[in-house]
């Protein structure tokens, strides 16, 4: 099958790492795919060399057109069968792509959204159950145009030496005795880190040599500084490290004892795929699609969001029993290989793209191009 995939991200996010894993796995098993991204995009880097993927940059303009006719080129001159899109920019792009080629356009929903875009994309891939609800509901999509399929992860990234977790301990500083909890995402309010903050009190009374890791990027708002002020008025600041953005990520979760998501909302949340694919224990704010990733019970601890007292309980009976920690751990890399594995849910998305294709074929009054 001959695909373009566009994504209209910059740096690396979970939309983005999706994309990135469809693609190389499609290459894989003998597609051919152009992924259609931004200048200087991480995917384009990632993706440079890769046996059967042409990386084509652009701006993703839709006006003055030149963009799109050389992207409209490409399709023509590569017998493109279905356009598939990833992010906002990304799916505006896509749509008027398919106008002009009548090529038709797939549109992956990794957000809670109201844009006109959707109305006019072929057909929508949601990520989750709750997402494809929402899009339903407040865009309107019919469920004839609706598919759900779960994001994914490889969880060969996350095999790494048993030594790593020592190493990495070693690099931050941290003991033998004592606990380390990490989230791994971008600071932005939705993403909940103040809460984790706010609980953090009650958890050192309970294991008084805890120490949280926050990594991600600094976006250009005052959250962050929110985030440390409290912690300074908590008087939990040498209890925390700010580590920025990390490249290492599978190194990362290998030295946690439990992984921490205390977001306030969430489609379907790779980051807590990748720490169950990295063996983590992980609690979690039941929001969005997260608790979709409790595909087998017992995969990960649920609590109700922003709500520091829940989430202070939910750590602390974590840390506080190392057998019950043990089978969060397990049970969580057991459940990422039977049910969110890129090699197991890439089969599904192409066959999406291969009905969809194949409708606009049928479609078409003989003689069309």
């Amino acid at each position: 099958m001959n695909v373009m995939e566009i994504v209209s991200g910059v740096d690396v996010n979970g939309a983005i790492m999706h994309a990135l894993l469809l693609t190389k796995e499609m290459a894989r098993s003998g597609h051919q795919v152009v992924m259609v991204c931004r200048k200087g995009s991480w995917i384009g880097r990632e993706l440079s060399g890769t046996k059967n993927v042409t990386v084509h940059e652009c701006n993703l303009n839709r006006w003055p057109l030149a963009e799109l006719n050389e992207a409209a080129g490409i399709i023509r001159s590569r017998h493109i069968e279905v356009i598939h899109s990833h992010m906002t920019r990304a799916h505006n792009f896509g749509v008027f792509l398919s106008r002009l080629t009548h090529v038709p356009c797939v549109a992956t929903a990794q957000s809670h959204k109201i844009h006109p875009h959707w109305q006019f994309a072929s057909h929508v891939i949601a990520v989750s159950g709750v997402t494809r609800r929402y899009h339903q509901t407040h865009n309107l999509i019919p469920s004839r145009k609706m598919d759900m399929v779960y994001n994914f992860v490889d969880k060969s990234r996350f095999d790494v030496p048993a030594v790593t977790r020592d190493e990495v301990r070693a690099e931050l500083n941290i003991g033998p005795n004592q606990h380390l909890l990490g989230v791994i995402s971008d600071f932005l309010p939705r993403k909940g880190q103040l809460y984790l903050v706010r609980a953090l009190p009650e958890i050192l009374m309970a294991a008084p040599e805890t120490i949280v890791a926050f990594a991600g990027h600094v976006r250009k708002n005052d959250y962050y500084e929110r985030v440390r002020s409290e912690a300074e008025r908590l008087g939990v600041m040498k209890h925390i490290i700010w580590l920025g953005y990390r490249s290492d990520v599978p190194r990362l979760l290998s030295a946690l004892d439990i992984y921490v998501l205390p977001s306030l909302d969430e489609m379907f949340p790779v980051a807590v795929l990748e720490a169950m694919a990295a063996g983590c224990a992980c609690v979690a704010s039941a929001v969005g699609g997260t608790p979709e990733c409790n595909a087998e019970p017992g995969s990960l601890i649920l609590v109700p969001p922003a709500d520091p007292t829940a989430l202070g309980a939910a750590i602390i009976s974590m840390l506080g029993d190392d057998e019950r920690r043990s089978e969060f751990q397990a049970a969580a890399r057991s459940t990422v290989e039977k049910h969110f594995t890129v090699e197991k849910l890439t089969p599904v998305i192409l066959d999406v793209l291969a009905r969809v294709a194949g409708t606009k074929r049928r479609s078409q009054p003989r003689g069309s191009a």
